[in-house]
């Protein structure tokens, strides 16, 4: 099979891939292809310049500029020299369009939202499709210890978009225990969660008796696991031994390995040098929390779990305890990364429209 297409690998890639593909109308574009070899030609060029224009608040970009390089990968490099702050947004529309009820995504606890674009470019073209970005990931506000904390934050976020319930929330591995969080905290305050859809994640209880949050406490083991991460997401992995790390000067550790990543495409060309340590710090800082929801979520829990998945073995993954109704399994192909990516994705993604549905119904 060809190699896929890489994918936008942050907010400027993603704003840049919507511009192109909407006024390519082609859908399967990478952020390294050539613009013209898409079949853009000059006028079209133009446009998108315009776009950029309105859309960035930056300085406008030349044609000549345009022209020296015309991938979205070049043009989000030439952008974010000016300005990062995108970048620390705490809403990101993967798929913006529509006039349906928003279905609100968080990710797994390394924080990327942008692992899960396939899935949103699946959804009905009139669903919108919202992840809430993990605090600490960017700029110098510093990341959550609790739970808590970190879905109260996710609501505000939340509410900028759509201010009343009834809510679709959603999340990837610990991303669902802060879902469930969020969904009691609004349960308290009178909201309707009218979905909860847990992905391959495990419930609060069986989530820390399991032996990852072990793992990500040691740095050596944290950076091997998500190099691991890293095979699954992209393809190929990254070459990672502890004897190797060990060698390098700890504060250099994370450089080294977020070069490794760049040189693979699976980061920006110039993502900084501390990429690798800010998404160990998050998953560590969660799996430290020892959180334990306070009540009981009275709504539907949809539980999608992978058929080779390692994290969720159990057929329930734990959800029955946190909630007054059974959980709706869902079993799907993949494991608990490739649940997202092809050639799994198609039917996640269609399970997922039939549950939205389904819980508006």
């Amino acid at each position: 099979m060809p190699p896929r297409p890489v994918t936008p690998r942050d907010i400027y890639e993603l704003r840049l891939w919507q511009i192109c593909s909407d006024l390519l109308h082609v859908d399967d574009i990478g952020v390294k292809d050539d613009f013209f070899a898409l079949g853009g030609d000059h006028a079209e060029a133009e446009a998108v310049l315009d776009t950029i224009a309105a859309q960035f608040d930056a300085p406008p970009l030349s044609m000549q500029m345009f022209l020296e390089a015309p991938t979205i990968e070049r043009i989000g490099c030439r952008l974010r020299a000016r300005s990062r702050k995108l970048c620390e947004q705490p809403v990101v529309p993967l798929q913006p369009h529509g006039s349906k009820r928003p279905f609100f995504f968080l990710p797994s606890g390394e924080g990327n939202v942008y692992y899960f674009h396939a899935l949103a470019r699946r959804m009905a073209p009139d669903q919108p499709f919202h992840a809430l970005q993990t605090r600490g990931l960017h700029g110098a506000e510093p990341p959550f210890d609790h739970v808590e904390d970190m879905a109260a934050d996710h609501i505000e976020s939340m509410r900028s978009v759509q201010p009343h319930g009834p809510y679709l929330l959603g999340g990837h591995c610990v991303g669902a225990m802060v879902a469930l969080e969020m969904a009691l905290q609004l349960q308290r305050r009178g909201e309707r969660v009218a979905l909860l859809a847990a992905m391959d994640g495990l419930a609060p209880a069986p989530f820390f008796r399991d032996e990852i949050t072990e793992i990500v406490q040691d740095p050596f083991e944290a950076m091997m696991f998500f190099g691991r991460g890293f095979m699954s997401w992209f393809g190929q992995a990254l070459p990672l031994r502890r004897e190797r790390l060990r060698a390098v000067e700890p504060e250099r550790r994370s450089a080294y390995i977020t070069e490794l990543a760049r040189e693979r495409s699976m980061f920006p060309p110039d993502e900084p040098d501390d990429r690798v340590s800010r998404l160990v710090d998050l998953a560590a800082r969660i799996c430290r929390a020892g959180y334990e929801p306070k009540g009981v979520y009275t709504g539907p829990v949809s539980f999608f779990r992978a058929y080779d998945s390692a994290l969720c073995e159990t057929a329930t993954g734990g959800w029955e305890e946190v909630s007054t109704q059974p959980p709706r399994v869902r079993e799907l192909p993949g494991d608990h990364v490739t649940l997202f990516i092809e050639p799994h994705v198609d039917r996640l993604a269609r399970e997922l429209r039939a549950t939205i549905a389904e819980s508006q119904m």
